[in-house]
């Protein structure tokens, strides 16, 4: 196998390749809604839990803080969300769904499904069952080392050189 071959077959390759297209599909596809996917994102984190804080958005997007405000800035001026100060904390900001968001809920989960189906075209429900609980072993691979608080515990004691 040529090193060009081999380089498509390397994980992080595929990864990426498959977030990128995913995302970029889904973009295309939220466009006439004027949405995007990390907005659709934040979105669907809301409509599992609404009212959520502003810290706590950036945590489960894996996004920083700021990045978070400017998305809410945006979906608020959409007027698809509303900030308000968190009772427990003032110095925290809840963000809460609008019921427009609330209501085309279905729509949004329907796009998401079409990506769904999109990417698991020609699988098998076995194939798809398979693949889905090997991404997760390796989210939560990534997920342990990342909490590691010694970088030297990971699997590999030593990057290889060639």
């Amino acid at each position: 196998m040529t090193d060009q071959k081999q380089d498509v077959l390397e994980p992080g390759f595929i990864f990426q390749r498959v977030a990128r297209q995913r995302v970029k599909l889904s973009d295309k596809r939220l466009a006439p809604y004027d949405l995007t996917t990390p907005q659709v994102f934040m979105l669907n984190w809301l409509l599992r839990d609404d009212g959520m804080t502003q810290k706590e958005l950036a945590q489960r997007l894996s996004i920083g803080t700021v990045a978070v405000s400017s998305m809410v800035d945006r979906l608020e001026a959409a007027g698809l969300v509303s900030r308000g100060a968190d009772p427990n904390d003032r110095r925290a900001k809840k963000v809460w769904l609008k019921e427009s968001v609330k209501t085309n809920s279905e729509l949004l989960a329907g796009i998401a499904k079409e990506i769904n189906d999109v990417s698991f075209r020609n699988m098998t429900e076995e194939e798809i069952k398979t693949l889905l609980g090997l991404m997760e072993k390796v989210r939560s691979n990534l997920a342990t080392a990342l909490e590691a608080d010694d970088p030297t515990q990971w699997l590999n004691r030593q990057p290889k050189r060639n």
